[in-house]
């Protein structure tokens, strides 16, 4: 599960814009943690709901917390609090990320878009003159 979650000191510095964790009437509720690594592994994974692992709750409980928060406005404030200081370590953009259209390096087109032939009444026009005739 290393690597799915964040760290200790990241989920403290995002926690004071996270609702939730203070004592309700029935109890303690959610302080957010388990919801927003279910978050981070849908977007490492590109999972969709359902596939979501039960280690953070049910699907249909995270999907509704989470356009509730959309609603609530909370992600425009988490990510205004932390675009001052962005942590851009893993963050890295080479050759392997970027790919060009293989007609780019020189790959040949595909059948139909072969290179278009001259006319005959221009290449009759484009055939050199022999001075020898």
């Amino acid at each position: 599960m290393e690597g799915e979650v964040l760290r200790d000191d990241q989920w403290e510095r995002i926690r004071p814009f996270v609702p939730g964790g203070r004592k309700g009437k029935r109890g303690p509720r959610s302080d957010g943690r388990r919801f927003f690594d279910g978050l981070l592994w849908l977007a490492r994974s590109g999972g969709r709901w359902r596939d979501l692992p039960e280690r953070f709750g049910p699907y249909q409980t995270a999907k509704r917390r989470y356009y509730r928060w959309i609603a609530a406005g909370v992600f425009d404030r988490l990510f205004e609090a932390v675009a001052d200081d962005p942590d851009l370590e893993w963050v890295a953009i080479d050759a392997t990320v970027i790919r060009a259209q293989a007609q780019a390096a020189g790959a040949r087109r595909k059948r139909g878009d072969l290179k278009p032939s001259l006319s005959a009444a221009r290449a009759g026009a484009l055939a050199p003159n022999s001075m020898l005739s």
